[in-house]
């Protein structure tokens, strides 16, 4: 009888809990509006699982408590240590804790998934993450060598990678925290990613050495970094700031009519009707096809080790971000169309 009655419990208590579930969103955003960190598609997985999934280190919860990870664990944990001891602050462990769990439902909901960690195991993960990736740039720009180069190219494909980031408010705030003057008192967090992503994959985004040279943190502020009309940086983590360095702000596409879109055809089908092909060298951006009379002048792209998945995860991050222009996606569909073998 007991177990009946149980049984009979059921539905009364499933559909109490779903009147507290539609109460408690009441003042919720959509999920997806505030979503920016994703799981990847299986659609886009499947074609190259490796080009998705870190492979020397979590950041996030998505990888979180990975056996295959967890020798970095006890080294995210010394660069928390490392950073920490920056600033003669006794205090400045709480400050941190305080910061995220007054933002932890902020940053949950930039997941697209329901992350089911109690709160302090949750607000750990997030603080080892960020100041590990906040104490690695700033080794980086200190040039203080720790590791091999292997790692190095490892972790900074890990870094990228869209199922494997951290809000990039996160970031500013603890490093604003830390270092309310900048770091050295001239860098801010902003310049401090800048010069990483510069030093880490410029190389793979501009083959021309004296177009490099011109790229500097005020060029890329002014032509590359997208602000709210507030004035605060448009960001959503490290995945969106490396595709924030391919796409200029003027390249970011206005919705087309598919009924007006040309097709395209294969490099081999255009060069048979006469088309010549040269290397753009004169513009900042992989994205400057340009295309005058019987010429189709493309910027030179640099393929590597890393490449792939690099643009892997920019696209991947643009077909799962509704409020996001598709620059990389139609890029990589017009090198597809060009491409045949």
């Amino acid at each position: 009888m007991g177990r009946k009655k149980s049984a009979l419990r059921k539905p009364a208590d499933s559909l109490i809990s779903l009147k507290a579930e539609l109460e408690s969103m009441d003042h919720l955003e959509f999920p997806t509006l505030s979503s920016c960190i994703y799981r990847v598609p299986p659609q886009l997985r499947n074609m190259n699982k490796k080009a998705y999934t870190p492979t020397l280190v979590s950041i996030g919860p998505y990888h979180h408590g990975n056996k295959r990870l967890k020798s970095m664990e006890e080294v995210k944990l010394w660069f928390l240590y490392k950073f920490l001891k920056r600033i003669n602050q006794e205090k400045l462990l709480d400050d941190y804790v305080k910061v995220l769990k007054d933002q932890e439902g902020k940053i949950r909901r930039c997941y697209s998934e329901t992350i089911q960690m109690e709160s302090d195991e949750f607000v750990r993960m997030i603080l080892t993450d960020a100041c590990f990736i906040i104490e690695y740039f700033l080794l980086r720009l200190d040039s203080v060598p720790w590791h091999s180069k292997l790692w190095s190219l490892t972790i900074k494909l890990d870094l990228i990678l869209l199922e494997n980031q951290l809000p990039f408010f996160v970031l500013q705030d603890l490093f604003g925290l830390t270092f309310p003057n900048g770091y050295h008192r001239n860098h801010s967090f902003e310049s401090v990613t800048f010069c990483y992503f510069h030093s880490a994959f410029l190389r793979t985004i501009f083959a021309n050495r004296e177009l490099r040279s011109k790229f500097t943190f005020s060029y890329f502020v002014q032509h590359h970094l997208p602000r709210q009309p507030d004035g605060t940086v448009q960001v959503h983590h490290l995945c969106d700031m490396l595709r924030v360095f391919y796409v200029r702000l003027d390249q970011i596409p206005r919705e087309l009519d598919s009924r007006s879109m040309k097709p395209v055809y294969s490099a081999s089908k255009l060069h048979d009707a006469g088309i010549k092909f040269e290397v753009n060298e004169d513009e900042l951006s992989l994205l400057d096809l340009k295309h005058p009379k019987g010429v189709l002048k493309i910027p030179r792209i640099v393929v590597n080790d890393g490449t792939e998945t690099m643009l892997r995860n920019v696209v991947a991050f643009e077909q799962c971000h509704l409020p996001s222009s598709r620059s990389m996606t139609d890029y990589i569909i017009l090198l597809e169309h060009l491409i045949e073998t």
